[in-house]
């Protein structure tokens, strides 16, 4: 695959075909992904060259994208660890959750910190960046869905808070936006099927 300016385009593609790939795009979870199998380097730029044609307003680009594979999902594991401990009253504290959390970063073969850079100058409202991170988002969950991998958004709260954005090395005014497990589905399981209420109950037409 390939999204530079010119071959990103639309050009021959059917408006079916288009709409078939965004109603095959699903949520995979962790659990059901092969966390051994590798996503080559070439895939890897795919994915990223998609998420970097999401609308911007300004041209900010405000997506960040941080890859833990291999030995470094350790990393996320004892991040997430450590601020649900730190953020979680004790009377709150789960320990099966706490546990959870440990394991969850090695049932993908990779897990990606998203992240919204905030614009120093502040010329564009934050929410409209934490908005072209979410298209990007979207860009790459929809490459992805194209060659069968795998992804599912994860938004745990730690993910928000100052624990974790230490761990990011945030700097004043960015913000993690949860992580992407990423990963090609165990072999046998089915694409999942799922269903939405009529579009058009959502819309309304003006005069």
């Amino acid at each position: 695959m390939n999204f530079s300016a010119e071959a990103g385009s639309v050009r021959g593609m059917q408006m079916e075909e288009i709409s078939k790939l965004i109603a095959k795009r699903r949520s995979i979870k962790p659990a059901l992904m092969d966390a051994d199998r590798e996503i080559s380097l070439d895939l890897w730029h795919s994915l990223f060259e998609a998420a970097n044609w999401a609308p911007t307003h300004g041209l900010t680009e405000p997506w960040r994208f941080t890859v833990y594979s291999g030995d470094s999902r350790s990393e996320v594991a004892k991040a997430l660890q450590s601020a649900y401990k730190a953020e979680t009253a004790e009377s709150e504290f789960r320990p099966e959750k706490f546990e959870k959390m440990g394991k969850n970063p090695f049932l993908a073969n990779s897990v990606v910190a998203l992240v919204m850079k905030r614009d120093p100058k502040g010329k564009v409202p934050e929410i409209e960046e934490v908005e072209a991170v979410a298209c990007a988002v979207q860009n790459l969950h929809l490459a992805a869905s194209a060659v069968g991998l795998g992804v599912f958004w994860s938004s745990p709260a730690v993910t928000y808070g100052e624990s974790f954005a230490g761990f990011l090395n945030l700097e004043e005014g960015d913000k993690c936006l949860g992580l992407l497990y990423v990963g090609w589905p165990k072999e046998g399981m089915e694409w999942p099927v799922s269903k939405r209420t009529d579009a058009m109950a959502k819309v309304v037409f003006k005069p």
